[in-house]
Order: structure tokens, then C-alpha cells, then sequence
């Protein structure tokens, strides 16, 4: 099982977070030593089983990740938390549908 470092953003809570990976809140809390509650600014592990970790390239679209790797554009905003432009370099976890 991988782990991915998330920071917890604006209006986040820790059900919120467990509903957007898919986890339960009993799983993610155990991936953070037993926490349940989260502040903006916390950083939170993220235990998950993805189709890949893929870097984003110069020029790359959501749209061509999201073919390459067939899942869905809006999945994969969901599953990122992705509210801006994409930036070299970021790296998005692909998850199954």
C-alpha cells in the first residue's frame, strides 16, 4: 500500500477527506496515529492503492491524463483536490473508477 502526504485545505474536515479517498474515517485515522480532527494547514497521510502516480509534463491536459490512464477528468479533480491549473511537475494519484 502507498501513502501520499495531503495538506489539509480551507473547509476540509477529516470525514470529508476519508469520503474523498474513499477511506473510512476508522482507516484514516489509523494512518495518522489515531487523529480524528483536522485544521487547515495539517498535513494528513493518505493510505491508498492507486493505478499509478503520474507527474505532470509540460502542456499536459487534465483531458490527456485522463484518457491515458481511463478514468474520468472530473475523477481525477476529485481524487487531487485539484481547484486550479495544473503545474509542471505536480503529481496526481490515479485511482480506479
Amino acid at each position: 500500500m502507498q501513502k501520499l502526504i495531503i495538506k489539509v485545505g480551507y473547509n476540509d474536515t477529516f470525514e470529508k477527506i476519508a469520503e474523498r479517498y474513499n477511506l473510512t474515517c476508522k482507516i484514516l485515522s489509523m494512518a495518522n496515529e489515531g487523529k480524528t480532527q483536522v485544521e487547515e494547514g495539517d498535513y494528513l497521510v493518505i493510505p491508498f492503492s492507486a493505478k499509478a502516480i503520474h507527474t505532470v509534463r509540460p502542456l499536459e491536459t487534465l483531458r490527456e491524463i485522463a484518457e491515458r490512464y481511463n478514468v474520468s477528468v472530473e475523477k481525477i479533480k476529485a481524487d487531487n483536490n485539484i481547484v486550479a491549473p495544473l503545474f509542471i511537475g505536480q503529481q496526481l494519484i490515479i485511482l480506479d473508477e
